[in-house]
């Protein structure tokens, strides 16, 4: 039985449309992410209770100061967007959210880990991503030279909603290293990764900070809570 024309033509149209499709989606490629600690190395003083070590932890001066520097390759910002308390909170991204940052965006801020300690940070993070090959939300402790020394979690989650993340770091007691939160892209204008960050904490046990073992390797957080 003979195929009727007008579907043979509507089956060429759509395979053309197709093709159009895929020979117009740019190939993409991994960039390297830059973190820039070129700042003063004035670190807050570790507390040996549960009192917060985090300057501006819920960004509410309205600007990145008061501890927090940005540390990407482009800018990050303080938004009035949907903060989870107060009026402020942290964005990492592109400025208009359609695109992929090219390098990094994000902030840092230089900590001194305190015994017993426990991180946490309300996340809300977006992105359109498949997976994390050419972009990505995540999180780090750095040292002075801006080399990852321990990765918090690595993601491309998109959830329209705040989400608590919990990261025990007691085996970085007494080490000095810089706290990044932010969002790595290859500049790919087709997808996007947003990450806003607020309520930043960092506590520790009841008892002194001892001082780094040299001897001591680092390890990853124990119990760490991937988001």
């Amino acid at each position: 039985m003979p195929v009727a024309k007008p579907l043979l033509v509507a089956v060429a149209l759509v395979m053309l449309l197709v093709c159009v499709a895929a020979a117009e989606e740019p190939p993409r490629h991994a960039v390297a992410g830059h973190y820039d600690v070129a700042h003063p190395r004035v670190p807050n003083a570790p507390r040996s209770d549960s009192t917060n070590s985090i300057a501006n932890p819920g960004f509410e001066t309205g600007n990145v100061d008061r501890g927090w520097y940005d540390c990407g390759d482009i800018a990050a910002y303080v938004t009035a967007e949907h903060p989870f308390a107060g009026t402020y909170d942290e964005y990492s991204g592109t400025p208009s959210g359609a695109a992929e940052p090219l390098g990094n965006s994000g902030v840092c801020q230089l900590v001194t880990i305190p015994r017993g300690a426990l991180l946490t940070a309300r996340l809300y993070q977006l992105s359109n991503e498949p997976d994390a090959s050419f972009a990505y939300q995540e999180g780090d402790l750095l040292d002075d030279r801006g080399n990852v020394v321990v990765n918090l979690y690595k993601s491309v989650n998109n959830r329209a909603a705040w989400v608590l993340g919990k990261w025990n770091l007691d085996a970085y007691a007494g080490r000095t290293l810089w706290l990044y939160f932010g969002v790595h892209g290859d500049g790919y204008a087709n997808r996007s990764t947003e990450q806003f960050v607020d309520d930043v904490t960092l506590t520790g046990a009841t008892g002194p900070t001892p001082s780094p073992s040299p001897s001591t390797s680092p390890r990853r957080p124990a119990a760490s809570a991937r988001i």
